[in-house]
């Protein structure tokens, strides 16, 4: 028999032995190959959290595997841990020097990161590894970069280098027009947008650049067409319904143009809407109410934004700032029905009983197919019992013939048995 410590060395001697087996006949390289299959198919489908994972494990096992670094770096990078994704691609570049791909995702790290004189070095490095071969982001970033600084005619060269490089690349037109317009070069803008449209005759963003050119020249009348080219190939797009309410305004076209601007707001509420969902997800409420909040500003009549910000703050507890925001509301969508109903039960919770009614009874009259507003009301109705069960029956019967939920049943039941006994 062994002892304690002999079983322990016999025990770690042979699990070396198999370590060292299977890799003589390759069971850990495609086992290894495997994992980095995966992860790869984690990143290209976009679960950033599933190939982070992944590409940690390969590294766990091969800790100089450049893929896996360049892997856990770009889906740090992709799940805006910047910080943590430069210390990965440093490691790959550590492994593999002369990589000037892994250089370039350094450096656009960098630049997600708000570093730009690091990011401003990494791309100088990776272009003089590839001079003729540099892919057009890398340029079009440095062009932001000496934008940012205020170094305008050098983001324009870089711009230029980028054309001769890339002559099809619309983007590159798109940024350099844009820098030309802020410049007031108003000819050579409109050429870069009318080569972007030579090349890609339906991109909105050059069409809406043109437009930006009639604008600013004062033609107002050729803006607006241009804006309405860019909304037909681009329709939700709130920055181009702001740009063809101001020239419809400008023109004299003042129904038109408040439409439009409505239209701007609208769509610019919907796009916060959607944000605030995405830091649902991340159960971050505190930027849930502060995006709704921002998109209720933009359009204080979007009331999906209203709905979904006084049910969150009811699930916190806070129903006087819940009847505050769809009290604000109300006033101004009068026939706002599921606004009611929301209101009808937030006062109910507040024990504001014939306030409640009144919402709920404004509720079923704007929408008398409806059949949540019949149930709440039923309930209070249900709740009071005084002179008003045969009320609530009525409307918990027709609730839950409008939809046979089980609750509305339950409720209804409950009525009738109670009836039964009086």
């Amino acid at each position: 028999m062994f002892n304690s410590a002999q079983r322990l060395t016999r025990f770690t001697f042979f699990s070396l032995w198999i370590v060292f087996f299977l890799a003589q006949t390759g069971v850990l390289q495609i086992d290894f190959q495997h994992l980095l299959d995966q992860a790869q198919i984690a990143l290209q489908q976009e679960n950033w959290e599933q190939s982070l994972s992944l590409y940690r494990r390969v590294v766990e096992s091969d800790s100089e595997s450049v893929s896996a670094w360049i892997g856990v770096g770009v889906s740090l990078s992709h799940l805006e841990r910047n910080s943590e994704a430069i210390v990965s691609l440093e490691r790959a570049i550590e492994l593999a020097p002369e990589d000037a791909r892994i250089q370039g995702v350094l450096a656009r790290t960098y630049f997600k990161n708000r570093q730009y004189d690091q990011a401003d070095e990494w791309y100088q490095k990776a272009i003089k590894l590839h001079p003729t071969s540099a892919p057009v982001s890398w340029y079009l970033d440095l062009g932001l970069i000496e934008m940012h600084r205020g170094h305008f005619e050098q983001a324009r060269r870089y711009y230029l280098v980028a054309v001769q490089l890339h002559p099809k690349s619309v983007v590159v037109y798109q940024n350099l027009g844009l820098l030309l317009l802020n410049q007031n070069r108003f000819d050579e803008a409109d050429a870069c947008f009318y080569t972007a449209l030579t090349v890609e005759p339906e991109i909105g963003s050059a069409l809406f650049g043109r437009g930006e050119v009639a604008f600013k020249r004062g033609d107002y009348s050729q803006a607006v067409d241009f804006y309405r080219q860019a909304i037909q190939q681009e329709p939700t797009v709130s920055e181009y319904y702001y740009a063809l309410a101001q020239a419809l305004l400008r023109a004299g076209k003042m129904a038109e143009g408040k439409a439009s601007l409505a239209q701007a707001k609208r769509l610019k509420a919907k796009l916060l809407r959607q944000e605030a969902h995405q830091a649902a997800r991340k159960k971050d409420w505190l930027q849930v109410a502060l995006v709704l909040r921002q998109a209720i500003e933009r359009d204080p009549t979007y009331v999906d934004a209203v709905e979904d910000l006084a049910y969150l703050q009811v699930q916190q507890g806070e129903l006087a700032e819940a009847e505050s925001t769809l009290n604000a509301v109300l006033r101004l969508v009068t026939d706002w029905a599921p606004g009611y109903w929301q209101r009808g039960d937030v006062r109910y919770q507040q024990k504001k009983y014939e306030q409640a009614e009144e919402d709920l009874r404004r509720a079923i009259e704007l929408a008398p197919s409806a059949a949540p507003p019949r149930f709440s009301l039923a309930q209070l109705l249900f709740d009071q019992q005084e002179a008003s069960l045969p009320e609530a029956e009525n409307l918990a019967e027709s609730a839950y013939q409008l939809d046979p939920q089980p609750k509305y049943n339950e409720l209804l039941q409950q009525i009738r048995r109670t009836r039964d006994h009086r």
